[in-house]
């Protein structure tokens, strides 16, 4: 069982640059992923995404990328067109002011667009650095995330062992409520209608009465279900959608179990399952 929440960091050098990876994990229901670049990297968004995608499958992702150049790596050429458009402009303009100043190269290296200078950029250079950090990180989220899903196991195991404590306990009180039930009607009858009522006729009300306070189904479907959550926890891979369905399943058969029984005790059973099921649904917010 794996959480989602965990951290990664990882940084190094290559390509002429330093670069450090950063990756945040949180939990929400879905895969969920938010990438910061700088303008240089931006061709390379996608390919972070499909790492990503490969290593996770549900929580959000904030992975922020730092790149720092460390060896300039630059290209400068010359513009001839718009070197002899500004010369010609200069000199146009020394001889409208009547000036007798030489139009030098340092005046016109001086103007805008004369010299093109650009850095270069290895995207797959940086690719074949970046990559490495991302699986460093992932790596350590990943371990993050599996710590903390042992633990959340632990918690979730012994709020199961709570609820399983309790319904034992229910199932004790069952055959009593069923009895007090009987005799409680049986004295009712007795006192509505004295002799007139026959005991067929008693039984048959006693059994309708019953059945709709019968709470032994509800008990075996909730011990199955108590066992199927069990048996997903005991898998490989992500499981938290199939534990937060379990977990209804769970509610629903405490809920019916509650409203169907008259006695104190199995009620106050009712109320610790519910507590311990509440705790269960919080620690599976974070389950993979």
């Amino acid at each position: 069982m794996n959480s989602m929440t965990g951290f990664g960091y990882a940084e190094g050098e290559g390509s002429g640059v330093h670069m450090s990876t950063e990756i945040k994990a949180l939990n929400t229901r879905y895969l969920d992923m938010i990438v910061s670049l700088p303008p240089s990297l931006s061709t390379l968004e996608s390919r972070i995404r499909e790492q990503l995608q490969s290593s996770f499958i549900r929580g959000r992702l904030e992975v922020t990328v730092r790149v720092r150049d460390v060896e300039e790596s630059v290209s400068v050429t010359v513009d001839k067109a718009v070197a002899g458009e500004w010369q010609s402009a200069l000199e146009d303009l020394a001889g409208i002011l009547g000036g007798t100043q030489e139009v030098t190269l340092d005046m016109i290296v001086k103007q805008d667009g004369v010299l093109k200078v650009e850095r270069k950029r290895d995207s797959e250079g940086y690719w074949d650095l970046l990559s490495g950090l991302l699986k460093d990180a992932i790596d350590q989220v990943a371990e993050d995330r599996l710590r903390e899903g042992v633990d959340l196991g632990k918690d979730i195991e012994n709020q199961l062992n709570e609820i399983e404590k309790s319904l034992e306990r229910v199932a004790v009180e069952a055959p009593v409520m069923k009895k007090e039930v009987e005799e409680n009607l049986r004295i009712r009858f007795s006192e509505i209608l004295g002799d007139d009522i026959g005991e067929q006729r008693v039984l048959m009300e006693i059994a309708a009465w019953i059945a709709k306070t019968d709470i032994n189904e509800e008990m075996v479907r909730l011990a199955a279900h108590i066992q199927a959550f069990r048996d997903e926890m005991s898998r490989t891979g992500a499981k938290g959608k199939k534990l937060d369905f379990l977990a209804q399943e769970i509610g629903r058969e405490v809920n019916t179990i509650g409203s169907k029984s008259p006695r104190a005790q199995i009620s106050r059973e009712v109320v610790d399952m519910k507590d311990a099921l509440e705790k269960v649904r919080e620690q599976l917010r974070n389950v993979e």
